[in-house]
């Protein structure tokens, strides 16, 4: 442990809340953060931990020395010694705490141990990759995303589906989209998924016919809005994502034709979709690791 020696006035900085934390040494906590919780001085409990009777290596391999800056007056400031306790140190010093209130406080850290060696446990599990697939295989797949991608394309510009993909396999040099393969890295694969992103989400800039109503800038802001509120995307700027995505500022987006008004919606409705489903993914997620 004495290897990962961390300053002392960071780790005090913290809400008590984060009582257990870790290093690439695993978990601990700090003498400073046990006196602050069991409302003892810091200097009894570094007086505690000397005084445990333990073996040395039980000592040694359990209580890390460290040292910790606070200031004495004048704005000058002094190193005071502390300790780093993992879950058995912390365990045998908490044997000498005793009351109802020192109780609950012992129960609260050991389950933050106990959170924490879930969490990295959880982190260092390994996902299984699917087996590779044949060259051909893998060829259909990519033909069958692509149709679909070139199918929403078609739906928000409203064009005949089979323009929309004779269009796609000219823009990357081939006479039909079957002929698309991996060669060169899948370099026209790439250009192949960037231009439908392109033209999924970039206004047409067509200005025939009418032009965006009040009723629908304002969803569209109240749709871009929402993206920003979830527990994982929480006051993010996703107008600003929004305007790197399609080139439309919608706070002042200028004329849009009623065309491309529904095509940004379409575009907003993704993204909103999106964010839902990735706080859905990520709530599952945080419940596996405190369970």
């Amino acid at each position: 442990m004495e290897d990962c020696q961390h300053s002392a006035q960071e780790l005090v900085a913290q809400p008590i809340e984060n009582i257990v934390e870790t290093d690439g040494c695993g978990m601990f906590t700090t003498s400073l953060i046990v006196a602050e919780a069991f409302e003892k001085e810091h200097k009894d409990v570094l007086k505690a931990i000397s005084n445990l009777e333990c073996s040395k290596e039980f000592h040694e391999r359990n209580f890390a020395p460290m040292v910790y800056e606070a200031e004495i007056g004048s704005g000058a400031k002094r190193e005071f010694p502390a300790y780093r306790l993992t879950r058995d140190g912390f365990s045998f010093l908490a044997m000498g705490f005793t009351g109802k209130k020192a109780a609950a406080w012992k129960e609260k850290f050991l389950m933050a141990f106990n959170a924490m060696e879930r969490r990295l446990t959880a982190q260092g599990r390994c996902v299984p990759l699917p087996p590779t697939e044949p060259d051909d295989v893998r060829q259909q797949r990519i033909i069958k995303i692509l149709r679909g991608l070139i199918a929403y394309w078609a739906f928000v510009d409203k064009l005949p589906y089979s323009v929309a993909e004779l269009a796609l396999a000219i823009h990357v040099g081939l006479e039909r989209l079957e002929d698309i393969t991996e060669e060169e890295n899948g370099k026209r694969i790439q250009v192949a998924f960037d231009y439908l992103w392109e033209v999924s989400n970039r206004p047409t800039g067509d200005m025939e016919g009418p032009g965006a109503t009040q009723n629908e800038m304002t969803m569209l802001r109240h749709m871009l809005t929402a993206c920003g509120q979830w527990r994982f995307t929480r006051d993010q700027d996703f107008a600003e994502y929004f305007e790197k995505l399609t080139g439309i500022d919608p706070q002042h987006p200028g004329r849009l034709s009623a065309h491309d008004v529904g095509k940004m919606l379409s575009t907003a409705g993704y993204l909103l979709h999106q964010t839902y489903q990735h706080t859905v993914d990520w709530n599952a997620i945080s419940k596996e690791i405190s369970e």
